[in-house]
């Protein structure tokens, strides 16, 4: 079954997991064309190419970086830059990105036009109804009328691409954690450590958990970057050691760090942003927080706001608080401070739950099973048309 994989953006490097994952199955042959991603990542696939005889990686040459406008919607591939795929005749397309980005529109439109009957999946994560500005509307009602399974992250996804217009099937995978990379590990004794790992902004609700942490009196470690780096920089020089800040790690390094802390936080807040076009408010809710489940899988408690989809990824493996509210994230962090039986119960809770349900092994073969039967069904029909099946590379 050949897959034919696009992701763009700079976060791509989140999915390496995945790739390696699916390259490893005897029944999966994977080409993977990406955009606009970094020189690591880079370096990363192609080492996974050189190794991996069923995986091909393609860098496509791109228009619009993410760096440069904000939004991983506006990458697009160059004129011409896809032009190399036409030789190949996939299984399944799927794509690792919204209904209104170009490079979406750009790989439907191909689709369309190069291999009509082939299946096609769409990773979908939007949690609240964006008005888009001309073009990207067009794009996503595009999308969704082609698409022939959407994967949506949590409920509250799923519900958006139906109030949004796609009728078509759909199942909820979320976001995955390399759970043998991310995994409980033992520490030497050190202070209670409240973590923070994310953007340094206003939404990420930073400024609560510094005024929390300070009520407690503890230990805080940040690692991040953003515009609120300076306000964490003067709450340190104010509370000298007791708060730690580090900057964007790569991701491999991230369990170590992870293993220092005690507790991770997720303290954000709904704000409404405007840097679309400046008349138009969108609110702004956590997608998911994929270091939720990084934390759980190294068997660190969790706590987190009740904004966006925080509340459905922690479940029984944390506390969580009403977004906003310094005493109440003061009380949940001074539970687990003040009861050991409590944080372990937690962290058994989140590390079975990083196994069961957010193993990038099991989201690849929720993802491989559903393919093989679209693969199946789009097989059948072609022999009743008449079309040829697809061929492989």
């Amino acid at each position: 079954m050949h897959i034919l994989m696009t992701a763009v953006g700079q976060r791509t490097e989140h999915w390496m997991s995945l790739f390696a994952i699916l390259a490893d199955r005897p029944e999966v042959e994977l080409t993977l064309c990406t955009a606009d991603v970094s020189p690591l990542t880079i370096q990363a696939l192609t080492e996974l190419d050189r190794r991996a005889d069923r995986f091909h990686f393609r860098c496509l040459p791109h228009l619009l970086s993410e760096r440069r406008t904000g939004h991983m919607a506006s990458i697009a591939f160059r004129p011409g830059a896809t032009r190399r795929l036409r030789t190949l005749r996939p299984d399944i397309l799927h794509i690792i990105g919204e209904a209104a980005y170009l490079s979406t529109f750009q790989i439907v439109r191909l689709r369309n036009r190069l291999w009509p009957t082939t299946p096609i999946t769409l990773y979908a994560a939007q949690n609240v109804v964006m008005r888009f500005p001309f073009p990207f509307p067009s794009l996503e009602r595009y999308a969704y009328r082609t698409i022939t399974h959407a994967f949506p992250i949590t409920p509250a996804a799923l519900a958006l691409l139906r109030t949004k217009g796609y009728q078509g099937p759909a199942s909820i995978l979320p976001l995955g954690v390399d759970t043998k990379a991310f995994r409980p590990t033992s520490t030497s004794p050190h202070p209670f450590t409240v973590g923070f790992v994310g953007r340094l902004e206003p939404h990420k609700g930073v400024h609560d958990l510094l005024r929390a942490t300070e009520v407690l009196d503890c230990h805080l470690l940040v690692v991040g970057e953003g515009r609120l780096r300076d306000d964490v920089q003067r709450a340190a020089a104010r509370r000298p050691g007791k708060i730690h800040l580090k900057p964007w790690l790569d991701h491999a390094a991230l369990p170590s760090v992870l293993a220092q802390m005690d507790v991770l936080v997720l303290p954000s807040v709904e704000i409404v942003q405007r840097n679309i076009v400046p008349w138009i408010g969108i609110p702004l809710r956590e997608q998911f927080g994929r270091v939720l489940v990084e934390a759980m899988a190294c068997g660190i408690p969790v706590v987190g706001s009740d904004v966006g989809e925080i509340p459905h990824v922690i479940a029984d493996a944390g506390l969580t608080f009403p977004a906003g509210n310094v005493a109440a994230l003061t009380d949940r962090l001074t539970q687990l401070r003040d009861n050991p039986d409590l944080a372990r119960r937690l962290a058994t809770n989140g590390r079975r739950r990083a196994e069961t349900e957010f193993g990038w092994a099991h989201i690849a073969g929720s993802l491989c099973q559903t393919w093989t039967e679209l693969a199946e069904t789009a097989s059948h029909l072609n022999r009743h048309r008449g079309s040829p099946p697809p061929r492989h590379r």
